[in-house]
């Protein structure tokens, strides 16, 4: 909502012709695609009152998301949030589950999974780790199989 309304702003005082805006929702099952422009269409047509792509969907089944995941896993996406002094805070992972293939979203579980999710020396998506449930209900990822909380 935040790229959207800075969006209009800029197109309202003239700064740009057209924009466009990505996003995804759901649990990150759905993806968004947003043209914005200040002026009409070239060829004078109106725009559509129904979102054109529905006709274009595919038979591509969404993932069944788990609450409570357990056991390894692979890092979908990830996301590091930061300190103002520049150093990791939160790491935040979505990944699926080996043995059933179901999504889970989770927290970095420790430290050092913390410090390797925001080195930047290798690439986290496609790591295999584990997931578990923590003492406060919320998910936890860990690269070590036995690491502790």
């Amino acid at each position: 909502m935040h790229a959207l309304t800075a969006m209009v702003r800029k197109l309202r005082a003239g700064d740009g012709q057209n924009g466009l805006i990505l996003a995804n929702g759901g649990v990150l099952t759905y993806q968004h695609a947003l043209c914005l422009s200040n002026r009409p269409r070239r060829d004078g047509s109106t725009y559509p009152d129904r979102i054109p792509s529905s006709s274009y969907r595919t038979s591509t089944s969404v993932p069944t998301v788990t609450v409570k995941a357990e056991g390894e896993a692979t890092i979908e996406t990830y996301t590091v949030e930061f300190n103002r002094n520049g150093t990791p805070s939160k790491g935040f992972v979505v990944g699926r589950l080996t043995g059933s293939d179901h999504r889970f979203v989770a927290n970095t579980g420790n430290a050092k999974t913390l410090e390797q999710l925001s080195s930047g020396n290798s690439e986290p998506i496609g790591r295999v780790g584990w997931v578990r449930s923590g003492d406060s209900g919320r998910n936890l990822f860990v690269f070590e199989r036995n690491a502790n909380l």
